[in-house]
């Protein structure tokens, strides 16, 4: 009972709030509609009487109404008087716009037609009328839209009336009228009167542009006569004419379109097939399938192809058995776009049917299916996948294993290391290290995966490891790297090199260490040179942080001997705007071979960041002078003590 009286007593506190809240802001409008009209009334600048004329968009009402109209001949502040009265609900508005007509001409009076169009003044048609023969063309324009956005069955006569004595331009300014009419009137369910203003258009001689829109208005408006109509849109000459009749078929729901465009169809002009057939598939129309499937059969390469894809785009699993025999057709374009076809069908039935022809005899066609069981990961299709990836056919294999792969997760990584480890051609043990790749790339056990992959590394023939390798540095993690530094002392030559190449392209720092320490102490100098580039290219990445890259530089700095590798921790130096990378860059302005790389390090470092903090003006002073000093191009030098003549207001 208490809270009842709470919120009883709540509801009146809100109904107060309301009711004082709106009496504020009737006498806030009140004020503030007597000092907009008293600036429009006083010898204001245009930029306050503009705002005045804004104010009164929200507040004006009918006393305003006459000081607005007194604004409408006005060059400068026309334009803003009707925007105050073009809102206003009150019919005195219309009756100043009405009464300004005969009083302007030119622009003014095309602005006060505009806004009378805009207000929908039906009561002003008659006055409009004689505009439309008017000698300004703007005005003719204006007219003629005006009429049209008042949309009635009077202003869609007088329009008409005018069209049949309008000559050039204007005949195209009347019509556009019309067509907005017709709009209207369509909008407002009144076809018939629409159908009127349609009609009426096309009896006159009237450009096809504008022919064409008058026809969809009176197919849209007339369903008695709609079908006919259409029909002869489609054998119309004109292009405009045969494409707008498109634009109707898609429009309308109605089951006959979809009879119409197939029966005419076979009548219709070679060029115009196609469109018809691609709307066919947009309307989605099932009836329109046994026309198009039997077009995909014989004729025209394209448009059997177009058939096809209009036959995808309805999705009716009863396409299934001409699709597969299309799959089989010799022309690769057609088969190409059945498979895609079939890939794109919606339905449990067609996976299934897919699954059934997993077993099919023929291999080219078995192969197509495998491919679209994967596209489709039909997870019913895994037990056929798993059989064909021991079949005979290496081409039947590797389709197998591919789709296998888009439908296998944690659960079937045992089933494809097996399957891998087992494999003898190196293009099929390549398509198992993709799949297994991807499967470990998207696992959130990272190391469950790495766990069963060095297991098998164990056990795997020498031709197997390098995948297995490559696919341990997609997996990465603590024991992944750990297994992949072990096999860098195989024995086995090409399994010693995979194991390197595959750590210095790890994806992350924690293989630094391994590096270098493999950079030091292997006995190849080529091992080691893969092994040092592998740590630069890692002090290369924008995605480490910069410490660790200078880190990284300086210890590398130690071991490197060639050219190239120096370039490459300038490279990465170039990177690091701070003192400590300078540091490491100054000692190679002094070698002559790499000195050009050096001095453009030098400068990339010291050029101040869009973002971020410079470095320090004295590392920057000294690195600079250092530059002028050694010498290198003129182009380099003249930048350097441009650079030092800017650090001298830096502390």
């Amino acid at each position: 009972m208490r809270d009842k009286k709470m919120l009883f007593a709540v509801v009146i506190f809100l109904s107060v709030c309301i009711s004082f809240t709106s009496a504020l802001k009737a006498e806030t409008a009140d004020e503030l509609r007597a000092k907009a009209l008293a600036v429009l009334k006083s010898d204001a600048p245009f930029e306050q009487k503009s705002t005045a004329c804004r104010d009164l968009v929200r507040v004006g009402n009918r006393d305003c109404v006459p000081v607005l109209a007194g604004m409408l001949g006005d060059e400068q502040l026309s334009h803003m008087a009707r925007y105050a009265l073009e809102p206003m609900p009150d019919k005195a508005a219309d009756e100043a716009l009405r009464a300004a007509l005969d009083k302007l001409s030119g622009k003014l009076l095309s602005g006060v037609i505009g806004s009378i169009g805009a207000r929908r003044d039906s009561a002003a048609v008659e006055l409009l009328g004689k505009y439309l023969c008017n000698s300004d063309c703007d005005v003719v324009r204006t007219t003629a839209m005006a009429l049209g956005r008042i949309g009635t069955a009077a202003s869609g006569k007088v329009l008409l009336n005018a069209l049949k004595d309008a000559k050039g331009d204007n005949v195209t300014r009347i019509c556009d009228g019309l067509l907005t009419c017709g709009a209207n009137l369509l909008a407002e369910g009144r076809e018939g009167k629409a159908k009127d203003v349609y009609d009426g258009m096309l009896a006159q001689n009237i450009p096809a542009r504008i022919r064409a829109a008058a026809l969809r208005g009176a197919v849209l408006c007339d369903k008695s006569d709609s079908m006919k109509l259409l029909t002869g849109m489609i054998h119309d000459n004109e292009l405009c004419v045969f494409g707008m009749a498109l634009r109707v078929a898609l429009e309308m729901e109605e089951k006959k379109v979809t009879g119409i465009l197939v029966s005419e169809i076979g009548k219709v002009q070679a060029d115009r097939v196609i469109p018809v057939v691609r709307v066919l598939g947009k309307r989605g129309d099932k009836a329109a399938l046994p026309a198009l499937l039997e077009m995909t059969k014989k004729g025209d390469k394209a448009v059997r192809v177009e058939a096809i894809q209009s036959v995808a785009e309805i999705g009716d699993g009863s396409a299934v058995p001409v699709l597969v025999e299309l799959m089989k057709d010799a022309d690769a374009e057609i088969s190409q776009a059945a498979a895609t076809a079939m890939a794109g069908l919606p339905g449990s039935g067609v996976d299934t049917a897919i699954v059934k022809m997993i077993e099919n005899p023929e291999q080219a066609l078995r192969v197509k299916m495998i491919d679209i069981a994967g596209q489709r990961r039909i997870a019913k299709a895994k037990p056929a996948l798993l059989k064909d990836m021991s079949d005979s056919d290496l081409a039947v294999r590797t389709a197998a294993v591919k789709s296998y792969g888009e439908l296998a997760g944690m659960a079937e990584l045992p089933v494809l290391i097996d399957m891998m480890t087992k494999a003898s051609d190196a293009g099929e043990i390549g398509t198992y290290e993709r799949v297994l790749g991807s499967v470990c790339s998207l696992a959130n056990d990272k190391d469950a995966c790495a766990k069963k992959l060095i297991e098998a590394l164990v056990k795997a023939a020498p031709a197997v490891k390098p995948a297995l390798l490559k696919v341990l540095g997609v997996t990465g993690g603590a024991e992944a790297l750990k297994a992949v530094r072990t096999t860098v002392d195989d024995a086995d030559k090409n399994v010693h090199l995979a194991a390197i190449r595959v750590l210095s392209e790890w994806k992350t720092v924690e293989a630094v260490p391994v590096l270098l320490d493999m950079a030091k102490n292997l006995g190849n100098e080529t091992d080691k040179l893969l092994s040092l580039r592998g740590c630069l290219s890692m002090a290369m990445r924008r995605d480490v942080p910069e410490q660790d890259r200078i880190e990284m530089c300086k210890q590398a700095s130690g071991l490197i001997q060639r050219d190239e590798e120096k370039r490459m921790m300038l490279g990465a130096l170039g990177s690091i705007k701070n003192a400590a990378s300078l540091k490491l860059v100054m000692p190679y302005l002094d070698n002559e071979k790499v000195r050009d790389d050096a001095i453009n390090t030098v400068l990339a470092i010291v050029e101040p960041p869009k973002k971020g903090k410079a470095v320090e003006a004295g590392a920057a002073r000294e690195a600079l002078q250092k530059v002028v000093d050694v010498g290198g191009s003129s182009a380099h030098v003249g930048k350097a003590r441009e650079m030092l003549k800017k650090l001298e207001g830096r502390k």
